[in-house]
């Protein structure tokens, strides 16, 4: 792929960390933690890792092969352990396959569409329902982009030779219009695809939806789209798809699609991995009725895949179109018991989003973490002055196991940001970092200077960006904020202790549960807009916290307990029984958030 960003270009073909990084998807974090696995030979993401063909001042890689890792990762964040993983496929279990292919398959003369024939599970569960039913005239449509797959499919005899379109499904124009279309798209991000691939996804869905499709989206929203145009009046569509379809931005022009032009839609969520083996959270979108419209979806939630007893005509709890469209993440909400709803209900008159009192912000990019957070050995050998060493937050992990206050914690971490003249010292240390390369690097070679980072600000508070539970933590000493944490910046008029007040509440991390995203490991990641929209109390309804059990609980790093220190501010508004119903919320959202439960 030769469009990456200017800023994300290879330079001569080779890449650092965070560019390779970048090229992922990931963090460089985690990029650097593969790396590691990798030289230590072990298994897992590490086993399938590039090696670097270079060191200057960090790891060098060809950014051909970080790209074909890329592409071999796809979906999953893992790296392939079979041919077909690299093509973004990951085979849904007979159980699902059967139930699905149950719900869709009305007749012996239905026409059936499956547009990712893989390893044929769907179509085996296809032939195995007709012939328990007798029946010997429904057809099998297949389409699969790889040959050696395809032909696979045809010799264990999952699809007809003559049924068979081997290609790409999103440029297929050869198949009939079919009764139902079942399967499971590859997850494989846009930016991952081959260029031929990626023009056709992209004319897939802009084709059907009026608008560009988000070029930070994935294949399989286009594979809906596409799926429905070979849907005969009345079809349906039964996919597995990920749990990102509920909240993600750029599949709201979906959302609207689909309610269009389908009467009923469902989406059915499991707290068990559907795919055991992955780190992706999947539900199973059932769309029928094609040709009329729906203001709804409905959400059926249950702990295992066979709590469903074979049987997906189950009603559902209602969602509005309206507000999956809006980007609400009313899906999560959906989740929550019966008199959490009704708590919430009730604290609704004296809650507002933080933005109302804070502005989350990214931190500063530095373009070179290592060069710019210079160690004190670095120090020492380079004579770096005081006045050019400026105490930040160069991580979430900054603030493990800290007190609220950062004038209470130590600094780890300084950035290098040159002040005034240039000591003899710096001038060397910017020699260094251009002989290494760093001035060549990420961001940097487009700054002038490049040894100035930009956009450093001193927030009021810090938020913890990956975590299990978001951290805030007062910044009464001057932190600056990298990109690796959030910064919020207090509006006009807003005290910071009693912002802190506000924050600490079992309602905050309710709503944190509901507006934060999380990886598939369970890992909430707090973006600035989420972050905005969690709920907090009004300052006039929130009471002082005890700042010694507030400062203990995080230095234990018993997160839930700093927030609990704020229950007895609910309990002043809805009562203590109220107050009991968010933590049962707030319980509830976790355990779907965390460890999933073994499939039965």
């Amino acid at each position: 792929m030769n469009d990456h960003p200017d800023d994300m270009a290879p330079i001569n073909g080779l890449v650092d960390a965070r560019r390779a990084a970048a090229m992922l998807g990931v963090s460089v974090n985690v990029f650097k933690v593969w790396a590691n696995r990798s030289q230590e030979g072990k298994g897992g993401v590490a086993a399938a890792m590039p090696k670097p063909v270079a060191k200057m001042h960090g790891q060098i890689y060809l950014a051909a092969e970080i790209e074909e890792f890329g592409r071999l990762l796809a979906m999953s964040r893992r790296p392939p352990r079979t041919r077909e993983r690299g093509l973004g496929a990951y085979f849904t279990p007979e159980s699902a396959a059967q139930m699905m292919v149950s719900w869709a398959v009305r007749g012996s003369q239905d026409v059936i569409l499956e547009p990712s024939v893989g390893d044929g599970r769907f179509a085996h569960a296809v032939h195995a329902l007709a012939a328990a039913n007798h029946w010997k005239s429904l057809q099998l449509h297949g389409c699969e982009l790889d040959p050696q797959t395809a032909a696979q499919a045809v010799a264990s005899g999952a699809v007809s030779a003559n049924l068979l379109h081997v290609g790409d499904f999103l440029a297929e124009d050869r198949i009939p219009q079919v009764d139902a279309v079942i399967g499971n798209p590859p997850y494989v991000r846009l930016r991952e695809l081959d260029a031929s691939l990626r023009k056709n996804a992209v004319a897939a869905a802009s084709d059907a939806l009026g608008e560009a499709i988000d070029p930070a989206g994935s294949v399989w929203m286009p594979f809906v789209v596409k799926a429905t145009k070979h849907l005969k009046a009345d079809g349906r569509l039964a996919l597995v798809l990920p749990l990102d379809f509920t909240y993600v931005r750029y599949a709201r022009p979906l959302w609207d699609y689909l309610a269009r032009l389908f009467g009923r839609l469902r989406i059915v969520r499991f707290r068990e991995r559907v795919f055991p083996d992955i780190l992706q959270n999947v539900l199973i979108l059932l769309a029928e009725d094609k040709g009329k419209n729906t203001d709804y979806v409905e959400l059926i939630a249950r702990e295992r895949l066979a709590d469903l007893d074979n049987n997906l005509d189950q009603d559902g709890i209602r969602i509005p179109i309206e507000s999956v469209i809006r980007g609400e993440r009313i899906f999560q909400y959906a989740l929550l018991p019966d008199e959490t709803r009704s708590a919430l209900a009730l604290l609704a008159p004296y809650a507002s989003p933080a933005l109302n009192r804070v502005k989350f912000n990214i931190g500063y990019v530095s373009g070179n973490k290592t060069y710019f957070h210079p160690s004190d050995e670095v120090v020492r050998e380079f004579k770096l002055p005081s006045r050019s060493l400026v105490p930040t937050a160069a991580s979430s992990r900054s603030f493990s196991r800290q007190p609220l206050r950062t004038s209470q914690m130590d600094a780890s971490a300084h950035l290098w940001l040159p002040r005034g003249k240039l000591t003899k010292g710096e001038h060397s240390y910017i020699t260094r970092g251009e002989q290494d390369g760093v001035d060549m690097g990420f961001k940097c070679r487009i700054r002038k200077p490049w040894y100035v980072v930009p956009g450093v600000k001193t927030p009021d508070v810090f938020l913890t960006t990956f975590s299990d539970l978001p951290r805030l933590h007062l910044n009464d000493s001057d932190w600056t904020a990298s990109n690796s944490v959030l910064g919020g910046f207090l509006r006009p008029d807003n005290d910071v202790e009693g912002f802190v007040d506000s924050w600490y509440t079992p309602l905050t991390l309710l709503s944190a549960e509901i507006e934060i995203h999380s990886l598939g490991g369970g890992v909430m990641v707090a973006v600035p807009r989420e972050a905005d929209s969690v709920l907090m109390l009004k300052s006039e309804f929130t009471s002082r916290a005890n700042r010694r059990q507030l400062d203990a609980a995080l230095r234990a790093g018993k997160i839930e307990d700093a927030y609990a220190i704020g229950s007895k501010s609910i309990a002043k508004l809805i009562g203590h029984d109220g107050a009991s119903t968010l933590d049962k919320g707030i319980e509830t959202l976790i355990a779907w958030r965390k460890a999933q439960v073994t499939p039965a």
